[in-house]
Formats: C-alpha cells, structure tokens, sequence
C-alpha cells in the first residue's frame, strides 16, 4: 500500500468494535497505517479471553484487546464498527453521545485505497453479481478484487489494488449503516423485498440503508437499477440533481436505453455507441430466470468501465455460478440434488422454487428473521412434492403452508435421508425420480455456524447417501 488515503481517517487512536473476519482486517490495516489501535470484542470479558487474544496474534492483528463496553472508549477519536454487531449496541450508541466517528469497516477500506469500487446491493443476488462482475473485469485484463460482504473483508483485499484496477464489493445493509464518504465508482441496485427486518424494523428502513450506496455518487460515475423491480425504481436517485451519476438500468422484460436486457431469448448491451447482440439466454450455464437477470446485470455494470462486449460474452457462457447458489450437489439413483443453503429469506426461496419445471422435495427452516411466509403458499403446494422441515422456524412454515405434506428433521443428516426417500419413491403423476432442494428461506444461526457451514453439511450427508446406497 502506496500514496496517501483516498480521504483522512478522522483520528489516530482508532476502537475497532468485533473481533472477527471484518474486525480483525481493520485492525490489521490500521496497525500498518500505524495507528494505535484497539479492539473490543465481548469475547475478551470472558474466561476465552487469553485464547482469543492468542488467536489475534496469530492472525497478525496487532492491537488491545478489550471487552466490548463503553469503557473501551476511553482516549479514543474514532470507532470502526463490524457489520455483524447490531448498531443498537451500548458501544454504538456511547460513541455517538461523545461525539466519535462511528465508521464501517467497508469505509476504511475503501479511504485506504486508490483504484474505483465497483459496488454490489440488493436482497437477493448479490453474491452471484458481485463474482460474475469480477470474472467480467479480469476476463477484461483489469486487475481485480472481490471482497465484502462475499467473503474476503475489504480492509485486505482492496488496499492493495492498483489505481488501475477495479474493487468489485458485495455490500449488505449492515455495511451501509455505518458508512459516511464512500463514493463508488459503478453502484448496482438489485432488488429490494423485506429482510433483516429483526434489525431495521421495516422495509422503509431496510431501503434507506441500500439507498446510501448511491447518495454521494456525481459526475462520472454510474447508478445502475434494475428496471423489472418497482420498488428499487421508486427509489433510484438522479432525477434533477445536476451533477448525479449517469443511470444504467438491466431488465429481463422489455428494452433499455442504456445498460443490458433480455429481448425473447436475445441478450443485448446498450449504451451511447448504439445495441450490440450479445448472445442467447439459451448460452448461460446458469439456472433461473433470476440468473438471467444476474448476468444483465453484471454487464451493465462493467460495460462503464470499459470491458468490451466480446469478454462479457465469454464469461457469461463459461460462468458455472457460486457454491450453495442452486448449486448441483449431486445424482444418487438418479435423484438430483441442488444446494441453494444461500436462500436466507423468502423472496429468495421463491426465485429457487420457480427455477425448476416440476416439484420438488424441498428441505426448509431455519431461524427466523420476522418474515411471513403465508404469500408463498399457493406456489408451495404447486411446486413441492413434500416438504422436509428443520430448525426454529418449522412450526411458523408449516402453519403458513397448510395442505402441503411434510415432515419434521432434527439435523441436516436425517433431512437428507428423509427427502431422499420421498423423491426415490416418486409420487402421482411424477415422472421418475425426483429433485432434493435445499433452499431454507431462514438463517442458519440456530443449527449451522452460517450458511456456507449448512450447505457443506448438505453435500457432506448427500455424499454419504452415494457411498452408503439407498437409506432404509
């Protein structure tokens, strides 16, 4: 890391709030800055602490470690807080009473580095977005990143790129709570349908923190929306402001001025040098109307940027997806299995539902986040054969979805065992075996360490089924 920051930090004796992924790579940042920096996690007010501690030298993070009270404020002029911690937090709230910066860990990264962010929001989607548009920009021969909210934090990844190259960041709502300069270059609005609203409260509140990605964007930069989603239009900014960002939109339904859309089976680029065919939706490896509208939209993305049509085209065609996005788990005595552990809500539940043209068994539940599940159940009881339920939300689902038969799974393993069993049995009117779908609609918090964790097991437990044969 070269130059100075982008922007100055607003202080020299930084707090970094949560002592995890994030946390610790705005830590490590800081101490090479040559901040003085200390980090507060609840972990260091118990008896773990000295092996929390332990666990921070050993990942390189130099810093004080302390407990996460109000207390750890003491002699410092900013805070940088972790996306994971609720912004309720007594920490949170400490700062803002004295005053203190209170910055995201996404912020920092991006004050620490020189080349433009490309940056990813939406409900639904973002993961996929996020990987396809860095595959687009280095199939481009832009050197490239792809960090956030996707799994690398910003505070490694982004430092390091050259001003040439290109951030390509997933950005979640947690992100955006907490961020005050951050002006991306290219900013990618994908949906908006109510989560997380166990933290914001209401779907207005969810919307206004996805709308903060965009608010300091100007001149030169580009805001792209997806035409086909009424309540992200509603919300797109642009309109009067004189020196706003130059909109591009992506539609899967009808034609657009600028940016990609689908047109019958045709994918097309648009922008100010005129159309140009890209290729046949039928070419896309991906699955799903809603990977349709992923690939429009990584291309209106990084079209601004200069990557030309040809690399688009490739990537789109060679482009498998990620792991636990309808990902193929496997074929035991012809039954398919799909791990799509990525589904946290219901909104992207049904985008995975509708992916497939006959029902199938499907493994659901989870931990709640206050979602209504009654809205999918007349596209439930159409496209589910049998519905295999585990988890804290299995009694909530199955009262929202009367009629539809189900059975109820302590763990991952017997989940698996049990939907096997209905799909290999068929049902009437099916033809042949059936497809297993993991495609919860929860968070895995109550069961799994996180999402990544509950589709591994899913793919472990479907491995076992292929060595140990059918289960009886």
């Amino acid at each position: 890391m070269t130059g100075p920051l982008r922007h100055p930090l607003p202080g020299s004796r930084p707090l970094v709030v949560g002592a995890a992924r994030s946390g610790r790579a705005a830590a490590r940042l800081l101490a090479r800055l040559g901040l003085e920096v200390r980090i507060a996690d609840r972990g260091f007010g118990e008896p773990r602490a000295a092996v929390l501690a332990a666990e921070l030298r050993a990942g390189s993070v130099t810093a004080e470690p302390v407990p996460d009270r109000p207390e750890a404020l003491e002699g410092r002029d900013f805070v940088v807080w972790s996306p994971g911690i609720p912004i309720g937090h007594p920490v949170a709230r400490a700062a803002r009473a004295a005053g203190l910066p209170v910055l995201s860990e996404l912020e920092v990264g991006w004050r620490a580095s020189r080349a433009p962010f490309l940056c990813v929001t939406g409900t639904n989607g973002k993961s996929t977005v996020t990987d396809l548009a860095g595959a687009m920009l280095r199939g481009g021969g832009v050197r490239t990143e792809v960090c956030g909210n996707i799994g690398r934090p910003v505070c490694d990844a982004a430092p390091g790129v050259p001003e040439q190259g290109v951030v390509v960041v997933e950005v979640s709502s947690f992100q955006l709570e907490t961020v005050d300069l951050l002006r991306p270059r290219v900013a990618v609005w994908l949906n908006l349908t109510p989560d997380h609203l166990d933290r914001h409260g209401d779907l207005e509140t969810y919307a206004a923190m996805k709308r903060r990605l965009f608010v300091r964007q100007g001149e030169g930069d580009t805001a792209v929306w997806n035409a086909d989603d009424p309540e992200v239009m509603k919300r797109r900014i642009g309109d009067g402001i004189p020196a706003a960002p130059a909109p591009a939109f992506f539609s899967i339904a009808a034609p657009v001025a600028r940016g990609a859309y689908a047109e019958g089976d045709v994918l097309t680029l648009a922008g100010p040098g005129g159309r140009e065919r890209l290729m046949a939706a039928s070419e896309l490896r991906l699955r799903g109307r809603h990977n349709l509208a992923n690939a429009l939209a990584a291309a209106a993305a990084t079209a601004p940027l200069g990557i030309a049509p040809e690399a688009i085209r490739t990537v789109l065609r060679e482009y498998a997806g990620l792991e636990h996005r309808l990902e193929p788990a496997g074929i035991v005595d012809s039954v398919e299995f799909v791990n799509d552990s990525k589904a946290t809500n219901v909104a992207s539940l049904e985008v995975a539902l509708r992916s497939f043209d006959r029902p199938v068994v499907l493994i659901a539940g989870g931990r709640d986040k206050g979602q209504d599940f009654g809205p999918l159940a007349g596209l439930v009881r159409h496209a589910v054969a049998h519905l295999v339920l585990i988890g804290e939300g299995a009694d909530r689902i199955a009262a929202a979805w009367p009629g539809v038969p189900a059975t109820r799974a302590p763990s991952m393993e017997t989940a698996v065992d049990a939907a096997f069993l209905h799909a290999a049995r068929g049902w009437p009117g099916s033809q042949g075996a059936g497809i297993v779908l993991l495609s919860p609609g929860c968070a895995s918090f109550d069961m799994f360490e996180d999402f990544e964790d509950r589709g591994r097991r899913f793919k472990a437990a479907v491995e076992r089924l292929g060595v140990d044969g059918v289960v009886s």
